[in-house]
């Protein structure tokens, strides 16, 4: 059943295909035009071309949404996977608009259809080689990511207590928050600055710190895309094929670490520990 039900979807499916893509490029154009010669519209509210423009559009997505959901059951929950969330973020923004009590927000929800631009990461090979780049640095990153979080926080609220009492602007958390980031990407506003010579001995070690961690994050990515570059100049290689391959190697690692720095892992290494004596005395004896 599900299998007839896939060959008859087929040929609908595949015209569809031919279409999304200019049909994504036109919807971005059309919300240039409208921002441009109607900018205090919404899309409720705009000239008629607009608005049956809009809908033509979503109608078709719409569709192509429905359909690919129908054809795919039976192989998982369409809706969750990566395609199925990308096809529902390209609709949502025309159809958000008509629920009740968001009406100051529809502007705002006009923007959001240039995520129909996602939709192109199903057909470009390149894309999908470029997201396979950032998934596998992902897993490097997370525990630079962390380090960045301690040293940004420990940093913020010692600045918070030694500037604090001397500058008003200080003693907001957040305006430390937007100064550390903005000097710790080395932009430097010039906007805030410590008075204190501690606070300043703090601002400069947190510069190194995150210099230090930039640089991290910078080589896990390049070696990340590295390795993935060269897989990719291999015609059969297959981008999709490689994110569950990637995720379940992962898994195994942080299966394999997952004792780490706990009590059973201290009760492993004495364990060790105590064979190896074991075995020395043997040798000894």
């Amino acid at each position: 059943m599900n299998k007839f039900r896939r060959e008859s979807l087929k040929p609908a499916i595949d015209f569809l295909d031919k279409i999304v893509q200019p049909l994504v490029c036109y919807s971005v154009f059309m919300l240039a035009l409208e921002c441009h010669f109607y900018p205090e519209s919404n899309s409720l509210q705009s000239h008629p071309f607009f608005l049956w423009s809009e809908r033509g559009v979503a109608l078709i997505l719409t569709l192509e949404y429905v359909l690919r959901w129908i054809r795919n059951s039976g192989r998982g929950f369409y809706p969750l996977t990566t395609f199925g969330l990308i096809d529902l973020a390209a609709i949502l923004p025309f159809w958000i608009g008509f629920v009740p009590g968001i009406n100051q927000h529809l502007k705002l929800i006009r923007t959001l259809r240039v995520l129909r631009m996602l939709k192109f990461f199903r057909y470009n090979r390149g894309l999908q080689v470029m997201a396979l780049g950032f998934y596998r640095a992902y897993f490097n990153l997370r525990p630079l990511m962390l380090t960045a979080i301690m040293v940004l926080l420990l940093t913020m609220f010692a600045l918070y207590e030694i500037e604090g009492p001397e500058q008003e602007e200080f003693r907001d958390l957040f305006n430390i928050a937007w100064f550390l980031e903005v000097t710790g990407t080395t932009v430097g506003y010039g906007d805030l600055s410590p008075n204190s010579i501690a606070g300043r001995v703090i601002v400069m070690v947190f510069m190194i710190a995150g210099l230090a961690i930039f640089m991290a994050c910078f080589s896990a990515i390049t070696s990340a895309f590295d390795e993935v570059f060269k897989k990719a100049n291999d015609p059969n290689f297959n981008p999709l094929d490689h994110f569950p391959k990637i995720r379940k190697q992962q898994e195994r690692l942080e299966e394999l670490t997952k004792d780490v720095g706990t009590t059973a892992a201290d009760d492993v290494a004495a364990e060790e520990e105590m064979e190896e004596e074991k075995e020395l005395e043997e040798v000894s004896s």
